[in-house]
């Protein structure tokens, strides 16, 4: 059965998948999924204002997509694909809240699309750093931000909004912090930035 949301056609997250699967461990054994939550907002005229795409949708990674095994940020490029060259006046603002950093070859593949289409901005909050040690992984990273995205980790805040507007159910519960939440945040930042001076 699937979650249901206050707005239609936008699937939500059950509260224990969220919990499993975004606790920013140093060390996360058995998490093998990317979840990818996301949000695109329209800017016209200084006012940011929602637009269709919905705002809001979770791909699991890897997720199967017309017969192709395609990693929740190309399933997302792969959706959003048409509407930048459709709407080329409009600049849209997307943020992604994401269980892991990209892997090296989606990094690369979201900076080229990015390179393609100056309507658009990325930031992407990612609860922990995928392979941070690898050097073709920190390259994508870098790639990324040279095409203009901005990389984060999750805080607090981005936590508690994504449990307020991705989670199934919200039932108006505050986020509850899990143990050493703030000091794993602390740690993933001082990694990134190594990766991203």
């Amino acid at each position: 059965m699937e979650p249901q949301n206050r707005r239609p056609g936008i699937r939500r997250l059950y509260r224990k998948t969220f919990l499993f699967h975004f606790r920013n461990l140093r060390w996360a054994l058995g998490r093998n999924n990317t979840f990818l939550c996301y949000q695109v907002d329209r800017e016209e005229e200084r006012d940011s204002t929602p637009c269709h795409p919905p705002l809001g949708l979770h791909l699991p990674h890897p997720q199967v997509f017309q017969e192709t095994r395609l990693h929740a940020e190309l399933c997302f490029l792969y959706w959003l694909h048409d509407y930048p060259l459709q709407f080329p006046d409009q600049h849209l603002q997307i943020t992604w809240f994401i269980s892991w950093s990209p892997c090296s070859d989606c990094a690369q593949q979201v900076a080229s699309f990015l390179a393609s289409h100056s309507n658009l901005s990325l930031t992407i909050y990612a609860a922990r750093l995928y392979y941070y040690w690898n050097h073709s992984y920190q390259e994508g990273l870098r790639a990324l931000q040279r095409e203009g995205a901005r990389v984060e980790i999750m805080s607090l805040r981005e936590f508690e909004h994504c449990w307020e507007n991705f989670v199934y159910p919200y039932d108006g519960r505050p986020f509850r912090p899990w143990k050493n939440l703030i000091r794993n945040y602390h740690l993933q930042v001082k990694k990134l930035q190594k990766i991203l001076p």
